[in-house]
């Protein structure tokens, strides 16, 4: 029989690091939304799951989260890390993974945060009738936190 779990949307992006008292923020922004992530964690077309604070509020060690898309209309997605809460303990290797619902893989690779409140782009693709344009995707900053 075919597994009847499924993943939550269209498209899931998620991040972990390791684990302590680290505070690292998933944001993502997809075609005519405003960003997602903590301070706003459901749009258009993206929702936050869940906000990890590290070891704040949460009885496992693991530090994660991640966010799925209801929809994929066209248009640029971008996928940011943001170092909350990192004072003292940077570096961070942030593992960025974005994949789609029907497995394929988007992108997956490590992000290092070098300094409290710094956000870095994980990555930046376009999407055009549900499949990523070929050669769209890069790691261009953009700024997306809070707008």
């Amino acid at each position: 029989k075919e597994d009847p779990a499924q993943l939550p949307g269209n498209m899931v992006a998620s991040i972990a690091w390791p684990s302590g008292a680290i505070d690292v923020d998933l944001w993502v922004k997809s075609p005519g939304d405003d960003a997602v992530g903590y301070s706003r964690r459901s749009g258009l077309v993206w929702s936050l799951l869940r906000d990890d604070l590290g070891t704040s509020n949460d009885s496992t060690p693991l530090n994660y989260e991640s966010a799925f898309t209801r929809g994929l209309p066209d248009g640029e997605y971008i996928a940011n890390v943001r170092c909350y809460g990192c004072a003292g303990k940077v570096p961070v290797p942030v593992a960025v993974e974005v994949r789609l619902a029907d497995g394929t893989l988007v992108w997956s690779g490590v992000v290092t945060l070098v300094s409290d409140k710094q956000e870095k782009t994980a990555l930046r693709f376009l999407m055009k009738s549900g499949v990523v344009v070929p050669g769209s995707a890069s790691h261009v900053f953009r700024e997306i936190r809070g707008k």
